[in-house]
């Protein structure tokens, strides 16, 4: 394993640090049902830290990047928010199947996998910028 790969960022341990603690305030206080609008910063940022982790675990340090297209920055980034947002959203499928018989509606499924694309994409333009930014001096 390459060292540099075992130094998370600060910014993705932050993230998921302030992920975390909200989604705990959210869950004690009910966040989530009494503000419907609730669960769609959070997938973003999920969507945000997920696209984070595989953009840093993937590809090389920015000083690195002259030869990475941005279609593959947005490959890795919306992979990794989409792919785990498809396996979290049958994930609440099920588990409502199981719980109260139903499972979300599709708008909200359709939603939520919205943010997590909006926030994969985020990162990828995040990415590239810094990438050119880095290469520039």
């Amino acid at each position: 394993m390459n060292p540099r790969q075992l130094q998370i960022p600060l910014i993705l341990v932050v993230c998921l640090v302030v992920i975390a603690v909200v989604n705990g305030f959210a869950d004690f206080y009910h966040w989530y049902w009494t503000m419907r609008w609730f669960d769609m910063p959070m997938h973003f940022a999920g969507g945000v830290w997920l696209a984070g982790m595989a953009v840093w675990w993937f590809l090389p340090p920015f000083k690195d990047m002259h030869a990475v297209s941005f279609m593959r920055i947005l490959f890795i980034g919306l992979g990794a928010a989409l792919g785990i947002g498809l396996a979290w959203e049958l994930y609440e499928a099920i588990v409502g199947l199981l719980t109260v018989g139903h499972a979300n509606a599709m708008s909200d499924t359709l939603s939520d996998l919205f943010f997590d694309t909006v926030g994969g994409t985020t990162v990828a333009f995040f990415t590239l910028f810094q990438a050119r930014r880095a290469n520039r001096i």
